[in-house]
């Protein structure tokens, strides 16, 4: 399942032509950007696994990930041990102009292969941005640097950045979005001066791959604290984890590039080429090459750790969750429905993992791939998203 996993302003006017989007988004658009200090105090899981230092290390991690004959998931538990530290996490608060949504906080989660910026995408933002879609919708929305990727902290990668404690990162998150200290308890790295007041009265889980993956953990472990659930590019079904890590191409992220991913140590892994990027994340005819280019520029590594700990914050209900969930995932994921997700679900089996849910919905966004914010028609998969939102009450 682990490898199923397989997302200033311009002042010149030609730039703009030319599709550039500005960072400031659409008019009234005020954010700030923030280091946030989460401290954690959790149980995590100790992994057997092989060390991870060289591109030939990454290869052969490959191999065993894949091998008929490796452990599985369960043996390669070794034990536990326990992370207690604090983690500086990279964040952007958005809130739109007063309105009747703007009290109702969209908290992003990305996935592997990408910091926030999946979320806020920076060619025909238009087009293709979530955060400028759900402020013109109204929203307030909160994206963040994972653990391990962006400008947040990155840890040991083989007990540290793993999906139990990203969890648990993201529980605390959420607990400080609703208690409004969000803002007040940063440190301001630059944006908008007024939103330090800031206080949501209800939180709405938004999550990409394996984001999508630690909301589910999130919704099990704690359902009482969110409103809402929208899992994107992912979705359970008859073909989940049928794909290998192998089409990645990974390397080890230090020797892929060292000037970009200088700061990255052992047991932290990228895609090695722009066309795994595109095997992974892109259908032909449903992107423009111009989003290809930049899903490659703003890449990002990810842990060793995260694949192996996953199947942990997955298929548990969550009984305690009582707000709406939507799965929306590309017709044709790569790394969730081996490439075609039509016929491979089965809604009743998934309603039972939410009880209490007061709506559920699976979407697949017609001839689009694993990246729903890269592809050609992404707009027109936010306005699904909206209408469910908006039909049940938020």
């Amino acid at each position: 399942m682990a490898s199923a996993l397989i997302v200033l302003v311009l002042a010149a006017a030609s730039l703009v032509k030319k599709g550039k989007a500005s960072p400031t988004g659409p008019p009234g658009r005020q954010c700030v950007q923030l280091e946030v200090p989460v401290p954690v105090d959790t149980t995590a899981i100790h992994w057997l696994q092989q060390k991870v230092e060289s591109t030939v290390d990454t290869v052969d991690w490959v191999d065993d990930m894949n091998r008929w004959t490796s452990p599985n998931t369960t043996s390669r538990i070794l034990g536990q041990i326990t992370v207690k530290e604090t983690f500086k996490i990279n964040g952007q608060l958005c809130v739109p102009p007063k309105g009747p949504r703007s009290d109702i906080l969209q908290l992003a989660t990305h996935g592997v292969g990408f910091d926030k910026r999946y979320w806020d995408v920076e060619i025909k933002s238009d087009k293709y941005s979530y955060v400028d879609a759900a402020l013109a919708e109204g929203y307030s929305i909160f994206t963040y640097d994972r653990l391990g990727t962006g400008a947040s902290d990155k840890p040991d990668a083989y007990d540290v950045v793993s999906a139990n404690v990203q969890v648990e990162i993201l529980r605390k998150l959420t607990a400080l979005a609703r208690s409004g200290k969000l803002v007040s308890s940063s440190k301001k790295l630059g944006g908008a001066s007024n939103l330090s007041s800031y206080k949501p009265k209800k939180i709405i889980q938004v999550g990409h791959s394996l984001g999508s993956a630690l909301v589910i953990g999130l919704l099990a472990a704690d359902g009482a604290s969110s409103d809402g659930a929208i899992l994107t590019g992912f979705l359970y079904n008859s073909q989940l984890g049928g794909v290998s890590v192998a089409p990645w191409g990974f390397e080890f992220a230090k020797e892929n590039d060292p000037k970009k991913f200088g700061d990255r140590g052992s047991g932290y892994i990228v895609q090695s080429t722009k066309y795994n990027t595109q095997l992974v994340f892109l259908k032909k005819g449903a992107f423009e090459p111009a989003l290809l280019d930049y899903a490659w520029k703003i890449r990002q590594p990810n842990t060793v750790a995260e694949f192996i700990s996953l199947g942990t914050v997955l298929g548990q209900p969550a009984p305690d969750f009582k707000g709406p969930v939507q799965f929306t995932i590309g017709e044709y994921d790569y790394g969730f429905c081996r490439g075609d997700c039509k016929g491979t679900y089965n809604t009743t089996a998934i309603k039972e993992l939410y009880p209490a849910s007061t709506a559920l919905q699976v979407h697949l966004q017609p001839g689009t791939g694993h990246g729903l914010t890269l592809s050609t028609n992404a707009t027109a998969g936010y306005k699904v998203t909206f209408d469910f939102l908006h039909d049940a009450g938020l």
